[in-house]
């Protein structure tokens, strides 16, 4: 007999496939991505999460280098919203030439597939007719395509004047090898003159030819995998200085070296890499660095067990309708094992510089820290409540509603119904390190 229940969910979550070209990832309740993130900073101060293909940062460069041409050619007024709808058409055009040189063959996940791949893929069709230059490329191009990605970390390397969308001149050397080494390539100009005119407002279509110089032409000489498949050394060399030889943080080259050293062992888990620079198995990266290290390495065990705390806690929960008893959701979320394991890695968390430094964090730093003092010494019930307080206040932090599990009396309520993070199992943060990997193979560092 069915019968109805008293308390229904305030909320009801339905989960969608993402599409291919988002940045859809699973929603951390407890804000530790963000908190991850931040603590990427200390190791690359200059790439973020998004920043992983070398050849962006030219083809960013290029395209603002083009911005300002195409102003002083055509007459556009000379403000942001100009350069940024500028910029715009020239990263539909280059999308265009990338599909274009693979035939339309170019999933995401592949090589030379970019931000937005499956808008582009919508707009090109096969055969010899122009191509449009304004459809939509990607939801908010100008935050989540290339630009939006880079453009802090261009700024940060000195290739952008801060508050611009201007290159510098250190970015000429790069700009100028862009089609290809001038001395190899006598036809650079050719490549920028059609580019110029995609940017063109008058223009809604572009050829597929000009000049002798076709679409699929300007795509196999600017498209993501070019460093490695035209063997563009030189411009390898280039980035390379530019990102990792000349960074300032004193953290990013010798990070980078150890993460090499790393994978000639074979070892690329950013665990595993951790634990290898402070144990000095990757070389010598200096004592600062390796004390940085070792807050990162410990904080993520800390962020990993309670994560794996709480999806422990709301899967309990959930299995057993909408509520549940507070002692057996507890014991779920903290039985013994974890909770001695929390205390080795608090302990261990407390002997390093991560708390002054999450405490100085403007957002979720505060709570997490006041957090990790509450459980440095209780029981399972207390550190419970002692989590569900913190992931409350993450969520009103964020203005992303209340806690999804409270404490109601002697139960724990379920408030948010359908989270998908309860069906995996919570791993070590990343930290930046897959997006430097990935940096390094474009540059050819490591395989």
């Amino acid at each position: 007999m069915l019968t109805a229940h008293p308390r229904l969910p305030p909320f009801l979550y339905v989960a969608a496939p993402p599409p291919l070209d988002s940045e859809f990832q699973v929603e951390d309740p407890l804000a530790f991505d963000y908190l991850a993130q931040q603590a990427g900073y200390w190791l690359f101060r200059g790439f973020t999460t998004r920043t992983t293909r070398a050849q962006y940062y030219a083809v960013v460069l290029y395209g603002l280098h083009l911005v300002g041409t195409a102003i002083a050619r055509y007459g556009y007024p000379d403000d942001d919203d100009v350069r940024r709808k500028l910029y715009e058409r020239w990263e539909r055009f280059w999308g265009l030439a990338s599909l274009e040189f693979g035939k339309g063959d170019l999933e995401a996940g592949l090589e030379d597939a970019m931000r937005g791949v499956r808008g582009v893929r919508r707009a090109w069709t096969g055969g010899d007719r122009p191509l449009p230059l304004d459809f939509r490329m990607i939801s908010r191009q100008i935050e989540l395509g290339a630009l939006g990605a880079y453009v802090t970390s261009l700024r940060d390397y000195g290739l952008v004047y801060p508050g611009t969308l201007r290159p510098t001149p250190a970015a000429a050397e790069i700009l100028a090898a862009f089609w290809g080494e001038p001395d190899d390539n006598s036809r650079t100009h050719l490549y920028e003159e059609y580019a110029l005119a995609a940017l063109d407002l008058g223009r809604r279509t572009i050829e597929r030819q000009r000049s002798h110089i076709t679409l699929g032409r300007v795509g196999r000489q600017s498209r993501l995998s070019v460093l490695a498949a035209e063997q563009r050394t030189r411009q390898r060399d280039r980035l390379w200085q530019v990102l990792f030889e000349r960074s300032t943080d004193g953290s990013t080259l010798a990070i980078s070296r150890a993460i090499i050293a790393a994978d000639r062992a074979k070892v690329s888990d950013p665990e595993e890499v951790l634990a290898g620079i402070v144990a000095g198995r990757w070389g010598e990266v200096g004592e600062s660095v390796r004390e940085c290290c070792e807050a990162v390495l410990r904080f993520g065990r800390v962020a990993r067990t309670l994560l794996s705390a709480f999806v422990d806690a709301y899967a309990h929960v959930e299995g057993v309708g909408w509520s549940a008893e507070l002692a057996a959701t507890a014991a779920a979320a903290f039985p013994e094992r974890r909770m001695s394991q929390l205390r080795e890695e608090l302990s261990a968390l407390a002997l390093t510089s991560a708390a002054p430094r999450f405490r100085r964090l403007e957002f979720h730093g505060p709570a997490f820290v006041r957090m990790l003092e509450e459980l440095s010494a209780c029981d399972a019930a207390t550190a419970l409540s002692a989590l569900l307080r913190y992931q409350r206040a993450a969520q009103r932090t964020r203005r992303w509603g209340d806690g999804w599990l409270r404490e109601d009396g002697p139960a724990i309520t379920l408030h948010v119904h359908g989270w998908t993070g309860a069906d995996s199992v919570p791993s070590f943060p990343a930290f930046k390190i897959f997006a430097a990997r990935r940096l390094l193979r474009d540059l050819g560092r490591i395989p």
